[in-house]
């Protein structure tokens, strides 16, 4: 059984590199790398907590239309932006780009990298049905900076 919470959460404002994701070709690791090799172009933007660590660094994913539907093609299609959290009047500097995911109902779960695809795969194929809810638009990776914990937000209704 995955070990869950349901959260509300506000808007999230992310500052990243997007990328196109397809089956043939998974881009997320060459946006990560883009995103830290250039990260002082964005790092005085970043949210930060009361001790001075970021907020959050996220994976946001959305469907081609940037309606922040789940990817397509049995979740292997898809816009990915890799980036940190800021506030969500900053100015978005050159090369970069921002979204703002909506307010929503999240169903999260901690992950690591070795446990990922099953985790995901198990939330979408029975945990939520199982909760009698369904999927409402995109995924997206989050790592807390304090701990450097991964979790996946699943956005559900």
């Amino acid at each position: 059984m995955v070990k869950y919470e349901m959260i509300d959460l506000p808007k999230v404002a992310i500052i990243g590199k997007e990328g196109l994701c397809t089956k043939e070709k998974n881009i997320v690791q060459d946006l990560w790398r883009q995103a830290n090799s250039n990260f002082s172009d964005i790092s005085d933007l970043g949210m930060k907590n009361d001790d001075g660590s970021f907020v959050g660094f996220w994976g946001a994913m959305s469907d081609e239309t940037l309606s922040f539907l789940p990817w397509t093609d049995d979740f292997s299609r898809g816009l990915y932006l890799a980036g940190i959290e800021v506030y969500e009047d900053t100015p978005v500097p050159d090369g970069w780009v921002k979204w703002v995911l909506p307010a929503r109902k999240y169903l999260v779960t901690e992950v690591t990298q070795e446990s990922y695809g099953e985790i995901f795969r198990n939330v979408i194929d029975s945990l939520i049905p199982e909760l009698g809810m369904k999927l409402a638009g995109a995924a997206c990776d989050y790592t807390d900076p304090t701990t450097w914990q991964d979790k996946l937000f699943f956005p559900v209704e």
